[in-house]
């Protein structure tokens, strides 16, 4: 008798420490779907338009209408100067794990600050010279800003590309990137894109930066 009161007791003990060990499982469960819920929907939603919130915006950038570059270094500090007098390398990087990489980087010319403007996978190391062309074009106010999407709505607002647009020049819809055809896109525009970027003669190309600065080909990098 006094073991089955034994037993009784230990069984009633294990299913009230299992219901217990369930019951808060469940209450921690509830409590990590209900983080996730808030921080996928309206937390999401608030930050969506109130970035300021968390990301500071330190005024940093390429500006084409001044034609001046802003970044923030390493000692937390902004530094600024005229896009001109910024000089691109390539740099060579090869990870702890053994993939390669490279990095188009700008260093200014009379104090060494730098910033990186692209980084791509070693097979793609052809389209920095892409992104330099890309990058020149859109400091120079005297062309068009380049053709990307990330630039289109703002065509209108650049006087020299709203005149170059509305002399019929561009050859594309106002909304061509917008209306794209993504599926195209991915199977057809994107890999003859890549292509043209490999083939073009990039090395012909004449040097904007050495034409607008003088001596610069006789100039030393600090």
């Amino acid at each position: 008798m006094l073991l089955v009161v034994l037993a009784s007791g230990v069984i009633t003990a294990f299913v009230d420490g299992t219901v217990l060990a369930f019951t808060g499982f469940m209450e921690i469960g509830a409590y990590i779907l209900g983080l996730h819920l808030f921080f996928r929907y309206p937390f999401t939603w608030f930050l969506a338009r109130n970035p300021r919130v968390i990301v500071k915006d330190l005024g940093c950038g390429f500006f084409r209408p001044s034609g001046m570059v802003k970044f923030r270094t390493w000692r937390e500090e902004t530094f600024e100067a005229p896009f001109i007098e910024f000089d691109p390398y390539i740099s060579f990087h090869v990870n702890p794990k053994g993939p390669v990489s490279y990095k188009l980087l700008l260093r200014h010319r009379y104090t060494g600050w730098q910033t990186t403007v692209a980084q791509v996978a070693d097979v793609h190391k052809v389209e920095l010279y892409a992104h330099w062309d890309e990058l020149q074009r859109y400091m120079d106010v005297s062309q068009p800003l380049p053709d990307v999407p990330a630039l289109e709505k703002y065509r209108h607002l650049d006087p020299t590309t709203a005149e170059y647009d509305a002399a019929g020049k561009r050859g594309r819809p106002a909304n061509y990137w917008a209306t794209l055809d993504l599926t195209w896109w991915e199977s057809e525009g994107y890999p003859a894109h890549l292509k043209a970027i490999k083939e073009f003669p990039w090395s012909t190309l004449e040097d904007r930066m050495e034409k607008s600065v003088p001596n610069l080909a006789e100039a030393a990098m600090v």
